[in-house]
């Protein structure tokens, strides 16, 4: 991760709400890694994540489809974070969006589910460059989104501001 305030965000989270403590640390190319060697805390987390290798095939958690949708929206959020994506200049690009990539399909089907549980229209999942791919193109979804989904990270966040001023 480039942005350290993400990561002492992400660290301030699993201190809360795990009670693990985690070091950030210098990476590669100019990045640093969030480390949480706690085994036990690592182990529950690989067991709710049902992560699998290689990522094509870790789909969505079952306890995340079971959950009411405030917190659909919330994983959404989180999700959008991690794998979402937005125009670098919002206010002058061409063409405005808001977009979500995964090498997993399953994973899109979900989000773009909730999505559509939530009278957004997003466009089909596509495959390109090697990964699954929608967007939200409609400027009444887009301001939709920042209000109602947003995010957390801090780039993002700034972007989704730039992007709903440009869409008026």
């Amino acid at each position: 991760q480039k942005d350290t305030s993400w990561l002492l965000y992400m660290k301030h989270l699993f201190e809360k709400n795990f009670g693990v403590s985690g070091k950030i640390s210098k990476h590669v190319n100019d990045t640093e890694i969030l480390r949480i060697n706690n085994k036990t805390f690592v182990q529950k987390l690989l067991e709710l994540s049902e992560m699998k290798i290689p990522q094509e095939n870790w789909n969505t958690p079952s306890v995340i489809k079971r959950l009411n949708n405030k917190f659909q929206i919330s994983y959404l959020s989180g999700f959008f974070d991690a794998e979402g994506g937005l125009p670098k200049d919002p206010q002058n690009a061409k063409q405005k969006y808001v977009s979500f990539s995964q090498k997993n399909r399953e994973s899109l089907e979900f989000i773009r589910k909730i999505l559509l549980k939530n009278d957004f229209r997003p466009t089909n999942i596509t495959f390109c460059g090697g990964i699954w791919e929608f967007r939200i193109t409609r400027k009444l979804d887009m301001i939709k989104f920042c209000d109602f989904v947003g995010g957390s990270h801090s780039d993002k966040i700034r972007r989704l501001k730039l992007l709903k001023s440009g869409c008026f």
